[in-house]
């Protein structure tokens, strides 16, 4: 029987007068009664409860009437629920007992259980803060009402205020594969989200690390929406504890050598021709190049602004034409728009890449290395000057990025020729 089931001690005490003396009074509730009968030592009244559990007959004092159907009306709940042991509690902790019960009353756990939690949140806090304080802090800072919102919503939401704050395509794309994996991954409401969730499903995928660093930066970047959105309560951090990631490139650093160069440029389509050469002869990054336009290119100078909003550290630089670059250039510039057009740039690198094939002379086509041509352009560049700082704030990375992710080693020789190449006669 639970303490906020049992009536009042007072409305469940039945008439004074159930016994030959007039002055003994009986608690009775749901069938269970304990007899309470006043008697006089060294001149003080004590108030003396009589009842049976376990089959054991049962005396315990109390000093006044009031604490006397106090202990009569928790003993009868013990009773009740089983538990006579612990009615053999000395008078202060059977008191002591009894305001835990009244405590409790409308709260479906038992004592021991809050005994518990209690202790593991005191150990908690470390002193730092009583766990009253703790609990009223928490109340205040999530005593909102969190909208039920499946993933699958806020995602698609997400994907069109990114497309309303103006993201470019190449951005709103890479948002995309990434966060409609999430969305299916995820068939849940946003706030049932946890770390360990986030945690787990970054180390399920299937991708390389850098791969996972993005999935983490752009998820972070999805909970930060979240809360601001107000699909998540404030503070909250869906990365708290997820494992970050390197972005240390893992394995070789693929280049081209200066006659495969020359077979992708004699095999490309004059839209996409701009960005192979600028790739491979400026070291701009393909998503960069499809950001530019031809007024950010100063042939008469001598260099390409890669403005703040275009870059992908969201930092301005300024990259030097090479002699070769601005030869291509001249042939391909147009007085305004986008240097590409093409949308698919995949795509169409895909294609040239397959038409440098030569099934005549036996040669077969080239591979399309992703991210060679500005790998290649690193390393021939810092072949010809020795100077690594110098090329990492033109390819606007840091310097121990471009050592371990982008640099390899090649001889000057080479580093001449492939800024040498020039366009066919």
């Amino acid at each position: 029987m639970k303490a906020n089931a049992a009536t009042d001690v007072l409305g469940a005490v039945n008439s004074p007068a159930s016994d030959k003396n007039s002055a003994v009074e009986v608690v009775k509730i749901g069938g269970i009664s304990v007899r309470i009968r006043p008697t006089i030592k060294d001149g003080t009244t004590r108030f003396v409860l009589d009842y049976r559990v376990k089959g054991q007959r049962k005396l315990v004092w109390r000093s006044s009437m009031v604490k006397a159907r106090a202990a009569a009306k928790a003993a009868i709940e013990k009773i009740a629920e089983g538990q006579g042991e612990v009615l053999n509690l000395k008078a202060a902790d059977a008191y002591t007992y009894t305001r835990a019960r009244t405590a409790l009353v409308g709260i479906e756990k038992e004592i021991d259980i809050v005994a518990m939690e209690y202790a593991e949140a005191y150990r908690l806090l470390k002193g730092k803060a009583s766990v009253l304080e703790a609990c009223r802090f928490w109340a205040k800072k999530n005593d909102i009402d969190l909208p039920h919102v499946s993933v699958a919503d806020a995602v698609k939401e997400f994907k069109l205020q990114c497309e309303a704050d103006g993201k470019s395509k190449v951005r709103r794309k890479e948002l995309q594969t990434v966060m409609d994996s999430f969305a299916i991954a995820f068939n849940d409401e946003i706030q049932n989200l946890e770390p360990k969730m986030i945690s787990d499903y970054l180390t399920g995928l299937t991708v390389a690390e850098r791969t996972r660093r993005n999935y983490r930066n752009i998820i972070g970047y999805f909970n930060r929406w979240l809360v601001l959105r107000g699909y998540l309560a404030k503070g909250t951090d869906l990365l708290d504890g997820v494992q970050k990631y390197s972005a240390r490139l893992n394995g070789e650093i693929t280049t081209y050598t200066a006659d495969e160069m020359r077979r992708l440029i004699a095999a490309a389509d004059k839209r996409i021709l701009p960005l192979i050469v600028i790739g491979g002869f400026a070291g701009l990054r393909h998503a960069e190049i499809q950001r530019l336009e031809w007024e950010d290119i100063d042939l008469a100078e001598g260099f390409i602004e890669v403005k703040a909003h275009k870059a992908k550290t969201k930092t301005r630089r300024i990259v030097p034409i090479k002699p070769n670059l601005k030869a291509f250039l001249l042939k391909l510039e147009k007085k305004s728009g986008n240097v590409i057009t093409i949308k698919n740039t995949s795509k169409e690198l895909g294609n040239t890449a397959a038409e440098t094939a030569d099934e005549a002379n036996g040669i077969k086509a080239l591979e399309w290395k992703h991210n060679a041509l500005r790998h290649t352009y690193i390393s021939a560049r810092v072949a010809e000057c020795a100077d690594v700082s110098r090329v990492a704030d033109e390819a606007g990375n840091s310097p121990q990025i471009i050592r371990t992710n982008y640099l390899k080693r090649i001889r000057p020789a080479a580093a001449i020729e492939w800024f040498g190449i020039l366009p066919p006669a």
